[in-house]
Formats: structure tokens, C-alpha cells, sequence
């Protein structure tokens, strides 16, 4: 079964399911914030057609069909229990507007691609580190035929130099896991127990890097699934920026910027002497480069245009709008960076928080509330963002029933299925994409009349495969 599985994934690990996650950058509204950083032309429309290349268990597509009917929005992977999963989800949730695809890139002709629409948005999340090269031409013979011209590229992979210094690290569990037996899960847990009584005597060519760390500390969960994913891949190939944006070039597209909003900011990410180096680079390939050699981060998340049009970054950060998602604080959250800590001064915090408080809000009235000093627009989205206390909001606040169905067609799923371990979010129209959301919040938010139940009813409702004591516990 494994010879067999190998061959027909190419070397990818096709016997466990991917993490059940909702990536928030990958939807519109976070990609327009990208864009507006940038100077750089583009904004969500009312009818789009959006494909995720390797969409996994299909979350992310689902949620962003269920917060906007008007889209058109389509999940292609390689695994068919992936596929049949989403589609399971998807109807459930009466998401007629999404689509599921069990489809093959690197045997996939230009006659069946172009039986896809023409597409808006193309997201490629985790996909591109651990392919064949053949996959990573079919995902840019696609780009090439089906985005349409001023359409959008997000694609998220593991980079060098950060990520390449586990290269040790993934041989490693290659060799280990590759004499144990089982499932590709089984497989992770016993060599997981090697890894560690190796590292112990801190063998010379293995060097400690986070990844190390993290799975040497026994008191972390550790998800299985995702080191399956992560490790045991025939094609694990952590790659340059240059080289992703010359492999993208065929299919014209041109870098807009970084997804993690702050990243987009030198002064946020390098010190005075670090400043000094990439500021002498030209601009483009190089500059990212010094970036990634001197930023504590392995994943990048990069943006790319098909078409790329230029626009004043300020009056085009003015026309954003966002809301509060979290209660927000009496002093001003702090964004950890590289350099230090991001925050805004109570003069600046304290009429912007309130403000917020009221509802949503532009960009452009935000910044000119303080009266002393107007924060600059780009710092100001990145700390607020950045901290997880706004949302980008596209459309009136209102509750739709495509929206409620499939949260409770969600929460349905899950109970039923025990997956409670993993990156949810709430669908929602006016934030056109996923509010995240732990499992619990989830449970609690689509039941509100559960809110006022003793804790053993609470127990008994949303932990009903535990035992008697294990509810009591719970309830504890």
C-alpha cells in the first residue's frame, strides 16, 4: 500500500489528512490590505472566481463560499479523501457556490485546465516546498492559463536560508521513519522518539534550530499529521524568493509584497547596520534576500499580481476599512518585531481604540483622529493586524443565512467527527472571509443559548465522547 500510494502522489504523503486549518491570508480582504501597502492596484469585486491549489480538507475554500455567495469558489488537490471531505462539508452547508477538484498538476493537459473558469485569485498555501518539479510547472502552466490579467497569487512555502538549515533535521526522519511501520502518523511517532535520544548528544551536524526545539520540548503538542506533511515528502525543497519569482515569471507575474503586513516594512524588521545593506540593494529579489537572511521566520507568504499597476500607497491604505474582532485594550497592543516592540502612543491609541469601539472604520478617519501626531498608515494597519485585534472589512455588517448555516454545518462536522485540534474560523459576510476561532468559541458561538447551561451541561453537550469522569473533569 505504500509502494502504491507513493507512485500515485508523487512521493507525497497520501495516507493521513492534512491539519484541518482556515489560513485568514489567503482570503480577499487580507490581500487587499497587502495591496494598498504596496501601491499597488486591485480590490476584492462582487462576483469573483477564486481557485486553492492544494486546498487540503477544503476549510479555507468553504468559508470564504459560505461569506460570500456571489463567489465562485473552487478547491483542487491531489488526494481524493481531501476532495471528498470538502465536497462532504460544502454540501452539508448548502455551499453550491463551491467547487472540489481531485486533480493531478503534473498530469493535468491545457485542454482540462481550461475547463476552469478564468480566475481572480489563485492561492497556493504550503504546496510548492514539497512537490515534484513537474507539479510546480503544471501550478505554473495553470497561472499562466487561467489567471486573468490584474488577477492575484498568493503562494506560501518554506525558505531558504532559514528553513534549509533542517535539511539534517528531514533526512533524518526520512531515514527513521523509513524503517518504521504503519500509518505515515505511526511512522512520525517513532522516529519523533529517536530524534530525540539523538539530539541529546548533540550530535555536531545537527544544529538547534527552532524546528529542533520545538520537538524536543515534551510539554508542545505535537500534531502528527502536520510532521507527516512537513518531513516525509520525496520533494522537500525549501526555496529562495529569487527563485519562486523566477519560476513564476512564465506565468507573468510580478511580487507585490509579503502577506505578514510588517514584513513589509524595513524599518519594523532591520537593525541600523542590516538597514544599511538592503537599502544599498536594488530594489526587488535582492532586497527580499537580506530580508530572509537576517528575519527569525522559515515560511514565507508571498503576494504576486498578473499585471501590476501602481497607485499612491496612502489614499489607496485611506480607502480600507476595518473592525474591532476582539475586545481591544486600554493601552495600545505591542507587535513584536525583530527590532524591538511596535505600539502606538496613548495619544494616538486612545482616540483610535474608542473610535473602534464604536464599529467599523476607514483607514483615513482613523489616522487623522489624534490630534498631536498622525500615525502612519502603513504602521498603523500593521500593529492592529498584527496583533489579531482587527479584521478588513468589505461589506455592512449583517448576518446572512449562507454564513449561519455553514457554521453550524461546521460545528456539526466536527463534534461528529472529534476534530478539535486545528485553525477554524466563523464564516462571515462582511468580513468576506473566516473569523478564526478556537473549537470552543465555535461551539459556544453557534449555540448561544447553551451560554447560561451549568458546566455539566456544558460538558455533556460539547465533549460527548468522554467518559463520566472525564465530563467531570471537563466541567471542573
Amino acid at each position: 500500500d505504500h509502494i502504491r500510494m507513493t507512485v500515485w502522489s508523487h512521493g507525497y504523503v497520501a495516507d493521513s489528512p492534512y491539519t484541518f486549518s482556515y489560513q485568514p491570508a489567503q482570503a480577499p480582504g487580507h490581500l487587499a490590505m497587502v495591496c494598498a501597502m504596496a501601491g499597488v492596484v486591485w480590490a476584492p469585486q462582487p462576483r469573483m472566481a477564486m481557485l486553492d491549489i492544494g486546498c487540503g480538507r477544503g476549510l479555507t475554500v468553504n468559508v470564504l463560499a459560505a461569506a460570500n455567495p456571489g463567489w465562485h469558489v473552487l478547491g483542487l488537490d491531489y488526494n481524493p479523501a481531501h476532495i471528498a471531505e470538502a465536497q462532504e462539508l460544502a454540501d452539508a452547508a448548502g455551499c453550491a457556490n463551491a467547487g472540489f477538484c481531485e486533480a493531478d498538476l503534473a498530469e493535468m493537459t491545457d485542454a482540462e485546465m481550461d475547463r476552469l473558469p478564468e480566475l481572480d485569485i489563485v492561492t497556493i498555501h504550503g504546496v510548492w516546498t514539497w512537490v515534484a518539479d513537474a507539479v510546480r510547472d503544471g501550478i505554473v502552466r495553470l497561472l499562466a492559463r487561467r489567471l486573468k490579467p490584474g488577477g492575484l497569487c498568493y503562494i506560501g512555502y518554506n525558505v531558504q536560508p532559514a528553513f534549509g538549515a533542517d535539511a539534517a533535521l528531514q533526512r533524518l526522519f526520512m531515514h527513521l521513519a523509513g524503517q518504521a511501520r504503519g500509518t505515515s502518523r505511526a511512522r512520525v511517532e517513532a522516529a519523533l522518539e529517536q530524534v530525540r535520544a539523538l539530539a541529546a548528544t548533540n550530535p555536531a551536524q545537527l544544529p538547534s534550530t527552532p524546528m529542533l526545539r520545538y520537538l524536543l520540548d515534551k510539554e508542545q503538542r505535537l500534531d502528527t499529521a502536520y510532521l507527516a506533511h512537513e518531513f516525509l515528502t520525496a520533494h522537500w525543497r525549501p526555496a529562495f524568493h529569487e527563485d519562486v519569482c523566477a519560476a513564476l515569471a512564465p506565468a507573468k507575474l510580478e511580487f507585490v509584497g509579503s502577506a505578514t503586513l510588517h514584513e513589509n516594512m524595513p524599518d519594523l524588521q532591520l537593525d541600523a547596520a542590516q538597514r544599511a545593506t538592503h537599502d544599498g540593494m536594488p530594489p526587488g529579489p535582492a532586497r527580499e534576500f537580506i530580508k530572509d537572511l537576517c528575519l527569525p521566520r522559515a515560511f514565507r507568504r508571498d503576494v504576486f499580481i498578473r499585471g501590476l499597476r501602481r497607485t499612491d500607497h496612502v489614499e489607496a491604505l485611506d480607502r480600507l476599512v476595518i473592525a474591532a474582532c476582539r475586545a481591544l485594550p486600554e493601552e495600545s497592543p505591542k507587535l513584536s518585531v525583530p527590532v524591538g516592540e511596535a505600539e502606538l502612543v496613548p495619544a494616538m491609541w486612545q482616540p483610535i481604540a474608542a473610535a473602534l469601539r464604536e464599529g467599523p472604520q476607514s483607514l483615513h478617519r482613523l489616522r487623522h483622529l489624534p490630534e498631536e501626531r498622525r500615525p502612519n498608515p502603513a504602521e498603523l494597519l500593521a500593529v492592529l493586524q498584527g496583533t489579531g485585534f482587527v479584521v478588513p472589512v468589505l461589506r455592512e455588517p449583517q448576518v446572512t443565512e449562507e454564513a449561519q448555516r455553514f457554521n453550524r454545518a461546521l460545528f456539526a462536522a466536527t463534534l461528529a467527527s472529534g476534530d478539535r485540534e486545528g485553525q477554524f474560523a466563523l464564516a462571515s459576510s462582511a468580513i468576506a472571509g473566516g473569523l478564526p476561532c478556537a473549537w470552543l468559541e465555535m461551539a459556544l458561538a453557534v449555540q448561544p443559548d447553551i451560554l447560561d447551561a451549568p458546566p455539566e451541561t456544558l460538558a455533556a453537550r460539547l465533549l460527548p465522547h468522554l467518559d463520566g469522569e472525564g465530563q467531570a473533569e471537563a466541567a471542573t
